[in-house]
């Protein structure tokens, strides 16, 4: 960079008015005296001849000019004097040399471009005036007779001289508005750098004064920005052994749970594979008083073509919200426990009532109503209670060695009737899977669930396939239907409690959006996984994944293995 600079300045010495006078003089100089030692080797008497000795007299004249004047100091006119001195010296060499006068004629153009160079239009201007008087006209003048031939050979040196300064002039015109354009751009670069530098800034203090963590990955998910409050999140989830971790040694595990979540599923590498989610609730730190509940969110950075470059996340505390929300479940918890015995009794009389002979069928129609209503008071409390009891870590599966594929067969015999009279084709692909230990009640919930709400928001005439199989180490099973389906954005919250889509709320079909999430907790329980695909009106399809060795299993629910029966 330092010899580039250096390069830079010497090239501006060239164009400029005064500045390199003598280093281009001592140049020439050197150039001159060089030629005439290679004349004198064969011809000392032309060197020592009076009008050579002149020239050479002028050129040292004009050396000591240009070593002993401050040019800096003088006015710019000034900076025409040396190279006319120098034309002068070649005229005289040109004189006593007139069988070589072409070759020495060549001479001049040094001094030329040094004029066009510093003055421009106004030098070659003097340049074509010097070589006209100082060597074309004593030419003509010494020529014996004078026609067409004598005055071309005599005016070509002008001539030529015009051109060249011209052509010069024309060059430096364009590097002069290249330098300007090149000197405008590193000027707006240099602004917009400051303005970016500033901008930065004013971004890093803006994100660093935020209470939430916010971290920016590339589209290869490698980190690019971390506000302050991201580094402490960051260190509440690193081990104490390990102060470097990969994700998958970060203590991030399921809410109220010990259970760590899968990589694939924590909230930096589901943004990192381009998914976009909000609410997506995750406990981070060391198992019990130490963790700390964070609600992240993603959302995908695209570049001006609108390709995607990346990702953020945002992580919020929400420890005290959670502790309110289960203050408040345990409260919906105690309430729904109570109701359930009264309605239970409810029920029970409603039946007895039912049983009288005596009723009109009017009576008999209202009693009806009122028991129908009552079991589904009775069945949205014990989904209550249920819910609670999975989210509150209390949930106890009793594991037994059962196939998944005879439950799914239990469970779809269990909704035949309620498919026929929806106008639903219900239709089962069951490969019979190997044994696991299951909870075989908790998992027939989960299957209902997943069955209920493919008939709900199937139309009449429409499908549900159920499926069993296994996939290389684990077994599926898959409810897939032809209903109304989803977007992207509803699948991200489909299995937050209390969530139903917008599809389902405008079409006003019943629902708590308590189902999925307890199937969730459910799958997750047995250490299993849930997923969807689904795409709006052309239905959905939800997996449930086991492995087949059944060794992986949350730590939020208590496991109690028996023997089989």
């Amino acid at each position: 960079m330092e010899s580039l600079n250096r390069w830079t300045e010497r090239a501006g010495w060239v164009v400029s008015p005064t500045r390199g006078t003598t280093s281009k003089q001592l140049y020439f100089t050197a150039f001159m005296l060089g030629t005439t030692l290679l004349i004198a080797i064969s011809h000392p008497e032309l060197v020592l001849a009076p009008p050579y000795l002149v020239a050479l007299g002028v050129l040292a004249g004009t050396t000591v000019l240009a070593v002993v004047i401050e040019w800096d100091a003088r006015p710019p006119a000034w900076s025409v004097l040396v190279p006319v001195l120098d034309i002068l010296s070649v005229a005289l060499m040109r004189d006593m040399l007139r069988d070589s006068s072409i070759a020495v004629s060549l001479l001049v153009l040094l001094p030329v471009l040094w004029l066009a160079a510093r003055a421009r239009l106004l030098g070659v201007v003097i340049s074509v005036v010097a070589v006209t008087a100082l060597i074309a006209l004593p030419a003509l003048v010494r020529a014996p007779h004078i026609d067409s031939l004598v005055i071309v050979h005599s005016l070509l040196l002008p001539f030529i001289v015009l051109q060249m300064g011209l052509l010069t002039v024309g060059a430096l015109s364009l590097l002069d508005g290249q330098n300007h354009r090149l000197a405008s751009a590193l000027q707006e670069q240099e602004s917009l750098l400051d303005a970016a530098a500033t901008s930065e800034k004013l971004l890093h203090n803006i994100i660093d004064s935020v209470d939430v963590g916010i971290v920016v990955v590339d589209r290869d998910g490698n980190d690019l920005l971390m506000n302050r409050a991201q580094h402490r999140i960051h260190a509440l989830a690193t081990p104490e052994e390990d102060h470097d971790p990969d994700e998958a040694r970060l203590l991030v595990r399921y809410p109220g749970t010990s259970t760590p979540i899968p990589p694939p599923q924590r909230p930096v590498r589901r943004a990192v594979m381009q998914e976009t989610f909000d609410n997506y609730v995750v406990d981070i730190g060391p198992p019990g008083r130490g963790a700390v509940a964070f609600s992240t969110s993603a959302r995908q950075i695209l570049d001006r073509q609108g390709a995607r470059s990346g990702a953020v996340v945002v992580f919020s505390d929400v420890t005290t919200y959670i502790e309110t929300v289960r203050s408040q479940e345990r409260f919906v918890a105690a309430v729904s426990h109570e109701l359930r015995t009264p309605l239970t009794s409810v029920i029970g009389y409603l039946e007895l009532a039912r049983d009288d002979l005596d009723l009109s069928k009017e009576t008999a129609s209202y009693l009806q109503v009122a028991n129908r209503n009552a079991e589904q008071l009775l069945l949205i409390v014990q989904d209550l209670l249920a819910d609670q009891v999975a989210r509150s870590g209390t949930q106890e599966l009793v594991l037994r060695p059962r196939r998944l594929s005879e439950i799914a067969q239990q469970a779809a015999e269990s909704f035949a009737l309620r498919a026929e009279e929806q106008g639903i084709a219900l239709e089962l692909d069951l490969e019979e899977t190997p044994e696991l230990p299951l909870d075989e009640q908790r998992l027939q919930q989960a299957v209902g669930n997943l069955l209920s709400n493919a008939l709900k928001y199937t139309a009449r005439g429409g499908t549900v396939l159920m499926r069993t199989g296994v996939r290389g180490t684990q077994v599926e099973l898959n409810v897939i239907d032809s209903g109304m389906g989803m977007s992207d954005q509803e699948q991200t919250n489909l299995f937050t409690p209390y969530y139903r889509t917008r599809t389902a709320r405008d079409s006003a079909i019943a629902g708590h959006g308590i189902g999925l999430s307890l199937t969730r907790q459910i799958v997750v329980g047995h250490g299993g996984q849930i997923s969807v695909r689904s795409r709006p009106g052309e239905g959905s399809a939800f997996t449930l994944h086991f492995a087949l060795d059944g060794t992986e299993r949350a730590g939020g629910a208590t496991a109690r293995s028996e023997a089989p029966e």
